[in-house]
């Protein structure tokens, strides 16, 4: 199935990270969300929302892009 910019294809990830207590650290790990593998920002993605909870010392990073650069994103994991 392909897709063109009139049906283009959005999804949204929820990053689940064990940090929030140092908010760089959040920050930096959202900021390279956004980035394809030569540093560049991908106009298709964003971040939604940084939930961080202190106590528990844990993040939810909620990005959404299209489907093929979230899937381009995890394979360069």
């Amino acid at each position: 199935m392909s897709s063109s910019r009139v049906g283009l294809r959005l999804a949204a990830c929820l990053l689940n990270i064990s940090e929030a207590r140092r908010k760089y650290i959040v920050e930096n790990i959202a900021k390279a969300a956004l980035l394809d593998k030569n540093g560049k920002k991908h106009p298709q993605v964003s971040v939604l929302d940084i939930f961080s909870d202190q106590d528990y010392n844990r993040s939810v990073i909620t990005i959404a892009a299209s489907v093929d650069k979230l899937v381009d994103k995890c394979n360069q994991a």
